[in-house]
């Protein structure tokens, strides 16, 4: 199992979403192939940051992982709308 952080930005002027929000909505895009296994994330008036463990067979992998969750709920979340993903970056 390996941790991966990280790191929503939230557009000016957007509402701010709870952490529990922020929870359902990656939870809802993933699938068992993605291999996570618990998520936590800490919401903040810049966006949110948070921590997942992902089930990988290494680290670069769990990475992408964790990068592909983040961008699905972003591109398929309506309450995500304009938020962009700022970690973890590209390899």
């Amino acid at each position: 199992m390996h941790l991966v952080e990280f790191a929503f930005a939230k557009p000016p002027g957007a509402p701010e979403l709870s952490s529990d929000v922020l929870l359902a909505e990656l939870w809802a895009v993933c699938g068992p192939d993605d291999g996570l296994e618990h998520v936590r994330v800490h919401a903040s008036r810049a966006g949110a940051r948070g921590v997942a463990f992902l089930l990988a067979p290494d680290e670069a992998s769990a990475v992408r992982r964790c990068r592909a969750v983040c961008r699905r709920a972003l591109e398929l979340s309506p309450a995500l709308d304009g938020w962009r993903l700022a970690g973890p970056a590209e390899a």
